[in-house]
């Protein structure tokens, strides 16, 4: 997965600053990292303001001589050209550090190693000749093997082939580091917002009382006055962008991602976008740049269990997935509760029947809700995960998972067997929006090899009104029980 080509760059950034009914002192500068730089200032006076840019661009200049793989001075590109074993500096020692953390937790999704396969890449961008899969695989692998040993504070021998590129993670690395130089230059401050080509830092408030309004633009459309898919407000905060659809290669008549897997060396088809919100920028960078590379699930699972951490991952087709804390950071209306009383909740109780056949198979199934009108609201459960058999779901394929083969692994599962299960539903949409009051349809959609199809809907009305519902399936599907009440 790119590192060094992630791609959000100015004027296709998916993150945009919403300007605030008193705006901080702004200011802008073109070509730092090789991108549009932004600061806005709360509470000081302008002098103040010129204080703390001078304070965060010196930050990002030194830095850049430390981590640039684009400058052939550079810290970085000199290791990366030594022979024997060199001692890193401090900065560059405790990147590559994080860098290898992150491997680690995301099962190697994420890599600062591609370097040399990068290479490759680039060198085949614009010509009609595509690098041999064979050869990059087992670069891949090797790379992904070398044992490397940053412990201490001595000399780290370089393994053979490996050519570091940290720009998935250094990038986030140096707004931390701009952020705490400005904070410093300008104790007084009450408010600082960075932002490096659409990933930002904000810390404290843009004034008194309120809070940073950032507007995630629509990774399909990522302009400046494209459609924005979510508002969210952010107290000391970082968010960073991961999308695969600005940058890449072109070899002959067809474009390549840039989003490498580190396991092979070639481009990952279907990679999904992903906006990731932490409380510093290296983590949201690193999260935003493996979450591209993941299965969808996974990577969410692994969200999931990281503290302070929220994620928006959306599909090549459009698709959105949230994580759980995602809702509270939505601006507005879309935060608001879902349309039920407080202590509810509502679930889904579902049977997947015996069946007497010789050559029995676990059903594939797909539990949503949808407006009367078949739009689809929210997916609460697909089992199955192979593209082949999840198209004998016809009606949820034409909803969800039709062109869009990275979807099937947003919340997919592994087949059961047959039994009694539940699955709840907290009255959000795909994109974590509260689900208005009105008219909606529960979809239990079941098939199985060597079996039939069957497709069960019970229309409800939600409001703040208990519901107990209930309806049954004549084969594929057994029991359905739908309860909003008192949780249990």
């Amino acid at each position: 997965m790119n590192h060094a080509l992630r791609g959000v760059l100015a004027g296709l950034a998916l993150i945009l600053a919403v300007p605030s009914s008193a705006e901080p002192a702004l200011r802008q500068r073109e070509n730092v990292l090789g991108t549009s730089f932004e600061m806005a200032v709360a509470g000081v006076p302008d002098d103040e303001v010129d204080r703390a840019l001078a304070a965060a661009l010196a930050e990002v200049a030194r830095l850049d001589a430390v981590l640039s793989v684009w400058k052939d001075d550079s810290e970085l590109a000199r290791y990366n050209a030594s022979t024997g074993a060199q001692a890193p500096s401090p900065d560059l020692r405790t990147v590559l550090r994080a860098c290898e953390r992150w491997r680690e937790k995301t099962g190697h999704a994420f890599s600062c190693r591609l370097g040399s396969l990068l290479a490759r890449w680039r060198k085949a961008d614009g010509g009609e000749t595509l690098p041999d899969r064979a050869e990059l695989r087992t670069l891949a692998r090797a790379i992904d093997r070398a044992a490397v040993d940053l412990a201490g504070d001595g000399p780290v021998p370089r393994p053979e082939g490996l050519q570091w590129e940290t720009d998935a993670l250094a990038k986030g690395w140096i707004l931390d580091r701009a952020l705490e130089r400005a904070r410093a230059a300008v104790p007084a401050a009450t408010g600082i917002r960075i932002d490096i080509g659409g990933d930002a830092v904000y810390w404290g408030e843009p004034a008194a009382g309120t809070a940073w309004r950032v507007a995630v633009a629509d990774p399909r459309q990522p302009r400046d006055n494209g459609g924005h898919i979510a508002t969210l407000t952010l107290r000391s905060r970082a968010i960073a962008a991961s999308g695969h659809g600005s940058r890449g290669a072109q070899i002959g008549r067809r474009h390549y991602s840039h989003v490498l897997d580190p396991k092979d060396g070639w481009p990952v088809a279907y990679a999904p976008s992903a906006i990731v919100v932490a409380d510093d920028a290296a983590t949201a960078d690193a999260l935003a740049t493996a979450l591209t590379v993941m299965p969808i699930r996974a990577g969410l699972d692994l969200v999931e269990g990281l503290p302070g951490v929220a994620a928006l991952v959306v599909t090549e087709t459009g698709t959105p997935f949230v994580s759980s804390g995602w809702a509270a950071l939505l601006d507005g209306d879309s935060r608001s509760d879902p349309a039920w009383p407080a202590g509810f909740a509502f679930a889904v109780d579902y049977e997947i029947p015996q069946q007497a056949a010789a050559e029995y198979r676990r059903p594939y199934l797909a539990i949503w809700i949808a407006a009367r009108d078949g739009t689809p609201v929210r997916q609460l459960l697909v089992l199955g995960d192979s593209a082949r058999w999840l198209r004998e779901l016809p009606t949820w394929w034409r909803r969800y998972g039709r062109r869009d083969e990275s979807a099937i692994h947003g919340i997919a599962r592994e087949t059961r067997r047959p039994g009694r299960y539940s699955v709840g539903w907290d009255g959000r949409d795909d994109r974590g929006r509260a689900a208005a009051a009105g008219d909606y349809v529960l979809v239990v959609e079941a098939a199985r090899e060597h079996g039939g199809h069957e497709l069960v809907e019970l229309p409800f009305t939600l409001s703040a009104r208990p519901i107990a519902l209930e309806r049954s399936g004549a084969a594929e599907v057994g029991r359905i029980q739908l309860r909003l009440g008192a949780a249990r």
